[in-house]
């Protein structure tokens, strides 16, 4: 393979200073001459730590890390207290207004389902010019606490358009500070409105886990 071109495909795109620890990258080489355990090797010794190979397997010739894959789920993480921590800064939102658990899960509840997400996307055109659907099919979202004022939400769907899970967390934790009630998330989603939804969440809190295939 020295010396060749390679295009690769990968999983998901994401904005400048988001993560990603389930990132997928598919591209095409001569089976004969791939040798997974020799690339995830080299890779990792040029790129490590800030990107590293966890697994290197061959796939099936019509596998496409982006096409093929039929859920992916993002995880971002806030920290909620009144001091931020810098161990943290850098994977994590720091919000020093007290949000409430409850209102957050509950305000999970209206995404669920298949919903057109304009509201949470920036529009998007194909190469003709003609406006892409941003319709998408969550199948989970919710919170969790992890204890010492760090929050987690992950969110399951088939599809993520552009800026789609940081326009939902921006959203949420109006609704965890009480500025907005849970059902007013069903009529925003409706209104196809940008301007209806919250602020934009940083990208540092958010993370590509996993792809399902």
């Amino acid at each position: 393979m020295l010396g060749d071109k390679v295009e690769i495909t990968c999983a998901g795109r994401t904005d400048t200073g988001v993560h990603a620890w389930g990132q997928v990258v598919s591209f095409d080489a001569p089976a004969e001459r791939f040798d997974p355990a020799a690339v995830q090797r080299a890779v990792n010794r040029m790129c490590a730590p800030a990107i590293v190979v966890r697994d290197a397997v061959v796939a099936p010739p019509d596998f496409d890390a982006r096409h093929s894959a039929v859920a992916r789920t993002y995880r971002y993480t806030v920290v909620n207290r009144p001091v931020p921590d810098p161990f943290l800064a850098p994977l994590a939102w720091h919000v020093d207004t007290p949000l409430d658990l409850d209102l957050l899960r509950l305000a999970c509840d209206p995404l669920i389902g298949e919903h057109d997400f304009a509201a949470f996307c920036r529009k998007a055109t194909g190469r003709d010019g003609v406006e892409l659907s941003l319709v998408r099919r969550v199948h989970r979202a919710g919170w969790t606490d992890l204890g010492d004022g760090v929050l987690r939400f992950e969110v399951t769907a088939n599809a993520f358009c552009h800026q789609m899970v940081r326009s939902l967390v921006g959203t949420l934790v109006d609704a965890g500070m009480a500025r907005l009630h849970a059902g007013e998330l069903l009529d925003i989603l409706r209104s196809r409105d940008r301007a209806h939804a919250g602020r934009l969440a940083p990208p540092q809190g958010l993370c590509l886990w996993e792809v399902t295939y």
